[in-house]
């Protein structure tokens, strides 16, 4: 019987995981570690808000984007058009997207339903919105899809380790992997030298209010983040900011204050909603688009990058690891055609 091949998968987040879980269930040959200083609840991707929506994300071709998150889409429409749904908190939700100025997104026709608003609809659900259009997408709780990779990972004898990583070659030193998969997010930037990752800073809050059915975002010309309510299976998601270069992880008060006023200038019932959690996290953000290649490390092992996703880890994360994936195998496969 031959040696498998060890992988170890850095990152816990919905990268990292979602990663490690299709490496297990397509490359039978590998055994998969995964390791990480935070784990889920304590994870940049436990405070996303879950829906499947292209957001802050550069420097990627249409073509990739809409591989990668056509994936996605489809491997979260199926949880939530399944059994599975209730576990997970998978749902289509539909809403309005505001607008200061046309647009005509390259996502459009992934969504259900996408369609122009009149400006009688405009004027009666946010008259200061120039445009708006309507859609139905998906969102997942991810706290809870998080704890379900988990599982599924755990089950396929996936192996877990608590540790800081300071340098890619430690672990081939230390624990004797033949693989490394880079799903660090904004930890990229030191681990690899990456100075073209930088944080976008986000900051939203949660709130009990289950009359809120639809989700609802404006996007302002002078704004650097929209504006947005996403009702999600347990909670509803306000937002957000997107500061860019800001490190700050503490909760900013003029910033709530800003959320707070412009989600009720958008709905105006949710005064009456009862705060849960303020929350804030810094998006692995990089100018020149993901990093979704395979290297060589100085001692000559393989090196798979799988990050700087932006605000758009949820959206991207199912295609980026059955990329992984491909470039774990056509590595893997060279290797033992040349035995």
């Amino acid at each position: 019987m031959s040696q498998k091949t060890r992988v170890c998968v850095i990152g816990a987040g919905v990268v990292g995981l979602s990663s490690a879980v299709r490496i297990q269930d397509e490359l039978p040959h590998c055994d998969v570690t995964l390791l990480a200083d935070r784990f889920s609840p304590d994870t940049t991707s436990d405070g996303s808000s879950g829906i499947w929506l292209l957001h802050l994300v550069g420097g990627v071709s249409q073509d990739l984007l809409r591989r990668w998150s056509g994936d996605t889409w489809d491997h979260l429409v199926s949880m939530a058009t399944s059994p599975l749904a209730a576990q997970v908190g998978a749902q289509l939700v539909s809403g309005y997207s505001f607008f200061s100025e046309p647009q005509n997104p390259e996502w459009r026709t992934q969504v259900l339903g996408y369609r122009d608003l009149d400006r009688q609809e405009i004027d009666l659900l946010l008259p200061k919105a120039k445009f708006g259009v309507f859609y139905t997408t998906v969102m997942i709780n991810v706290k809870a899809y998080l704890s379900w990779l988990m599982s599924r990972f755990k089950q396929n004898n996936g192996k877990v380790i608590r540790a800081k990583v300071d340098k890619l070659e430690q672990l081939m030193s230390k624990w004797k992997f033949d693989v490394i998969v880079n799903c660090t997010g904004i930890g990229a930037r030191e681990l690899t030298g990456d100075n073209d990752v930088i944080p976008i800073r986000g900051q939203v809050s949660r709130v009990k209010a289950p009359w809120i059915k639809h989700f609802m975002t404006y996007q302002e010309s002078d704004e650097h983040c929209e504006k947005y309510i996403f009702p999600g299976a347990d909670y509803v998601v306000l937002g957000g900011t997107g500061q860019r270069g800001d490190w700050n992880t503490s909760i900013d008060d003029v910033d709530r204050k800003k959320i707070w006023d412009g989600c009720l200038q958008m709905i105006p019932s949710l005064r009456e909603a009862e705060v849960v959690q303020h929350w804030v996290g810094l998006r692995p953000h990089r100018s020149s688009g993901v990093r979704l290649e395979t290297g060589k490390l100085p001692t000559g092992k393989t090196v798979v990058h799988n990050y700087g996703h932006g605000g758009s880890g949820v959206t991207l994360h199912w295609g980026c690891a059955g990329q992984v994936v491909k470039e774990i195998r056509a590595v893997t496969t060279s290797a033992v055609s040349r035995l």
